[in-house]
Parts: structure tokens; C-alpha cells; sequence
């Protein structure tokens, strides 16, 4: 599993080094073309932020059973799922859970996909055209209306997320250069109340987190991530100022070198962070593989943490 890891964290790598940040740019709905199953987490960024104009990925046997192939001398791009097995004791018996039901251990597994602009022989399907789409910015605002997290206080300098009061902090929005800024940091700050004990319960909110240390980085990146995986999911993701410095970059690029899952990870969290925006909730052996929409639970008041404000002072030059 670590050269997976390494593959797929070095193309990270090289698009920081070429000035970009993979995750502040939009991109495409990349899914399957046999399942037309969409791809979530890493997944999802990294086939959608490719150089291919196709949404549509297959590997390779799926190519032949199409009817095609793929064309000589193209390069696969990995993707990562998840299998499950029943955990099983020192005897070989089926470890249960309190609630009765085998106790499953996800391991994570990799494949080779390839772009339909990479194959010859199979024909594009049409895409098909949906009902006229809400405008980008009444997504974001019907999104943070709906959403079942904390309050939100248009008040302070700089936009925060306090685990210990359990709410978000933000300038209200004519502070920002524009709307698509004020709910992309807004998208950000709620990806960090995400991680409160009530809901996903994350270490880098619960935990006593110091500034710079492993847990605040891989948290802030968790929220980077989360913000822009609601903000491509509305629309606004390409109206987003981003003013990305040289240091912001090398920091990452040096991150990565460090703990090449790092970005897997990360990109795991801010996918159930989106999907708990987004009122859906999963299981644990959905594990990012499939989730399913249940109904809301009802709203409850969460119990303090000792814990310090998550303060992000860094939004402060897209205002």
C-alpha cells in the first residue's frame, strides 16, 4: 500500500510544484462509465482535476467488454476502494459487535482506470440534458440553510470555528471580495464543526491540537478539502479568489513527502464531512464506498470541549 500512497500523493506533488493547488481548482463529476456510479473522496479529485475532458473512466477489462480498447501506450491513473472483512479471533470464530451484527475491517485496495479519450472503439455516451440547475450561489446559501450543524455568528475579524462553544465565527459578507469567497471560508469554517463529538467526531477538532503540529495540518487540510468539495458541488469553486504563495505550496509539498497518506486520509474525512453537510449519513461499513440518505436527526444541543478556538487566520487576505 505505500507505493499506492506514493503514486497518487506524487501527482499531488507535482501539480504544487507547478504552482497549482489540486484542491482550489474545480473540476469535472469523473465517474464509471459501466456503473455511471460517480467517484467520491481522493477518487473524485484526482480522475475530476486530470487533463481529460471526458467525465467517464473504465478499466481496462471493462474496456474489451465494451467492445474497445485502450489505445496503445497510455498510462493508467490509480484509484483507491475499500474491502471489508469479517474480523475473526485467535480460533477463527467471527467476532460480534455489542449489537450482535460480525465485526468488519475495511482494507483498503487499489485499481487501474483509464479515460474513455485514452480507449478507441467506444462510443461517448450522450450526456443527457437535466432540468435547468439553480444558480450557483442560491446552492451555497440553500446548503448552509439546511445544513445540521451549529449556529453561525456574522461577527469578529476572522472567521473561527470553537469546538469548546461549538459554533462558527465569520465576518459578515461584505467583508469579503464576494459572495462565492464568503461561503467557500464559510464551507471551510463548517467542515471544522464537522468534527465535533456529537457528529463525526474527528481528533482534530476533540483532541487538544497545538498550531503546526501533524493533527492541526492534517485538520486544516481536512477543511481545504471539505470547503472545496461543497463549493465544487455548488458551483462556485471557479468564482473563489485564491491568492496561493509560494510558502502555502512548499508547505504542502513538503507535508506530502512526509506522510504520503496523508492526502488520502484527509481527502476520506473531508469526504464524510461533505456528505454530513450535505444531510447524509453512513454507516461504518459504507466507509466511503456507498452512502445512502437518511433523515436528519433531530438537533441537539453538544457538551462543551476543553479545547481552544480554531481560529483561521489566514482567510484574512480574501477579503
Amino acid at each position: 500500500m505505500k507505493n499506492i500512497y506514493a503514486a497518487i500523493t506524487e501527482r499531488f506533488i507535482e501539480q504544487l510544484k507547478q504552482g497549482t493547488a489540486p484542491w482550489r481548482k474545480s473540476w469535472l463529476s469523473a465517474q464509471n462509465l459501466v456503473s455511471r456510479k460517480s467517484y467520491r473522496g481522493i477518487n473524485a479529485l484526482l480522475l475530476g482535476s486530470s487533463r481529460y475532458d471526458s467525465p467517464y473512466w473504465m478499466t481496462f477489462r471493462q474496456s474489451l467488454e465494451l467492445g474497445g480498447n485502450v489505445q496503445k501506450g497510455e498510462k493508467a491513473s490509480p484509484i483507491i476502494f475499500y474491502k471489508f472483512q469479517e474480523k475473526r479471533d485467535q480460533e477463527g470464530k467471527v467476532v460480534f459487535s455489542q449489537k450482535g451484527t460480525p465485526v468488519s475491517i475495511p482494507f483498503i485496495r487499489w485499481s487501474n482506470v483509464f479515460n474513455l479519450q485514452q480507449t478507441e472503439g467506444i462510443t461517448a455516451p450522450a450526456l443527457e440534458a437535466g432540468p435547468t440547475d439553480q444558480p450557483a450561489l442560491e446552492k451555497a446559501e440553500t446548503l448552509v440553510r439546511e445544513a445540521d450543524l451549529c449556529s453561525v455568528l456574522h461577527q469578529g475579524f476572522a472567521p473561527s470555528y470553537s469546538p469548546l462553544e461549538d459554533v462558527i465565527r465569520i465576518p459578515p459578507v461584505s467583508r469579503f471580495h464576494s459572495s462565492e469567497d464568503y461561503h467557500h471560508t464559510l464551507f471551510h469554517e463548517m467542515t471544522h464543526a464537522t468534527g465535533h463529538a456529537s457528529r463525526l467526531d474527528r481528533e482534530g477538532i476533540t483532541q487538544p491540537t497545538k498550531f503546526g503540529s501533524d493533527r492541526y495540518s492534517k485538520e486544516e487540510l481536512v477543511a481545504e478539502l471539505g470547503a472545496a468539495f461543497l463549493s465544487n458541488e455548488t458551483g462556485i469553486l471557479d468564482q473563489v479568489r485564491f491568492e496561493d504563495s509560494a510558502a502555502y505550496l512548499h508547505s504542502w509539498v513538503q507535508r506530502f513527502h512526509d506522510d504520503p497518506a496523508l492526502i488520502i486520509s484527509a481527502a476520506s474525512h473531508a469526504q464524510r464531512s461533505t456528505d454530513w453537510v450535505r444531510g447524509i449519513r453512513q454507516s461504518e461499513d459504507e466507509n466511503l464506498q456507498e452512502s445512502k440518505s437518511v433523515r436528519r436527526p433531530e438537533y441537539a444541543i453538544a457538551p462543551s470541549i476543553a479545547m481552544a478556538t480554531h481560529a483561521r487566520g489566514s482567510r484574512h487576505s480574501r477579503w
